[in-house]
């Protein structure tokens, strides 16, 4: 109408521009809603091939004799609940935030996270980024206990995000201060779930220090294998823990205190703990230049294996009783031809 009549074209463009926003406004109202996305895990290949075929047979010309079969297809998808972490088992994922921390550990019905990792801006963050859809990749649509050491942005920083898409039962934290509905965590609070002990070590109910020193530290145990997570602590809640809990600190995997920093990991430290991994939770080529190279030596001095965020991406360990540690890399798991090897 543009050429002929000139009017009724802007007229018939603003009839248009009305009615996107009708359509826009209403798909952000349906996007709001809590069905408004269904989200599931591939747990084998045969359903992602079932998946595929189906989805061919659904994109066939209009009448050819199989198209229908194409729903028999997609029946995988609402059938499937497999669940890997059996009864005394737990899963441990070390996820890649960048420079900061943020744990996942699952049992067989439980899940706890430890920290959320950075907050870099208003409109960036670990939490949104990299925590929940790792939780909704899961199939996790629950957080039993959110523990965050301490009150560091590198800590506390996704923690908004994810409560604003996930409840938790319970807070803990050595700072309540900064988390509403939150819990102090104190040495000696303990918990059994699906035959998995937790327990929190430090801090004291009135022990004084830094931030980092004050950092909620949690031992996970089922028996056999256990995982010590110790925050940001750093070389004077180093020494009390030693002096406290000589065989207690004992664990299978260790995630380095303050992530590799020379504040921390003692020999003493090391030694009473006396893991067979170590794991450092650090970005790729970080401004602080963690972990820092007199620790890792402290480490490999005493044959221990250390892997890295930063060079591997997220870590996962999966304890079984009687089976030995395999811990699994993202990027390895994930390796494409086209992926680059990070070098020194």
């Amino acid at each position: 109408m543009l050429p002929l009549w000139p009017k009724a074209s802007e007229l018939g463009f603003n009839i248009i521009d009305k009615l996107f926003e009708l359509l826009f406004s209403l798909l952000e109202t349906l996007s709001a809603l809590p069905f408004s996305t269904w989200e599931t895990t591939l747990n084998s290949p045969a359903i992602a091939i079932s998946i595929i075929l189906a989805t061919a047979l659904l994109l066939l010309p209009r009448g050819l004799p199989l198209k229908p079969l194409a729903v028999i297809g997609f029946f995988p998808l609402l059938l499937q609940q497999y669940n890997p972490i059996k009864h005394g088992e737990f899963k441990l994922t070390l996820l890649d935030v960048g420079q900061g921390l943020s744990t996942v550990i699952q049992t067989q019905h439980h899940v706890l996270i430890f920290d959320t990792g950075a907050k870099f801006s208003e409109q960036f963050n670990a939490g949104q980024a990299v925590l929940v859809p790792f939780l909704k990749h899961q199939n996790i649509n629950h957080i039993d206990t959110l523990i965050i050491s301490h009150a560091d942005n590198d800590h506390i920083g996704g923690t908004e995000s994810l409560l604003s898409t996930y409840s938790a039962n319970r807070i803990l934290t050595s700072q309540p201060q900064y988390l509403e509905n939150s819990q102090p965590c104190l040495a000696g609070q303990s918990w059994q779930w699906d035959s998995i002990h937790f327990e929190i070590l430090s801090p004291e109910s009135k022990q004084s220090g830094s931030k980092n020193n004050l950092s909620c530290v949690l031992k996970v145990s089922n028996g056999e294998h256990s995982v010590l997570l110790p925050g940001d602590i750093e070389k004077q809640t180093e020494r009390k823990l030693v002096q406290h809990y000589p065989k207690k600190l004992a664990s299978t995997v260790l995630i380095a205190p303050h992530h590799g920093s020379n504040t921390s990991s003692t020999m003493d430290f090391i030694d009473t703990v006396n893991p067979s991994v170590v794991l450092f939770p650090t970005a790729y080529l970080n401004r602080y230049h963690f972990p820092s190279k007199k620790v890792q030596k402290r480490y490999e001095n005493r044959h221990i294996p250390s892997y890295s965020t930063g060079r591997s991406g997220a870590l996962s360990i999966h304890f079984q009783p009687n089976k030995k540690l395999k811990i699994m890399s993202y990027r390895e798991q994930s390796k494409k031809i086209w992926t680059s090897v990070p070098t020194d």
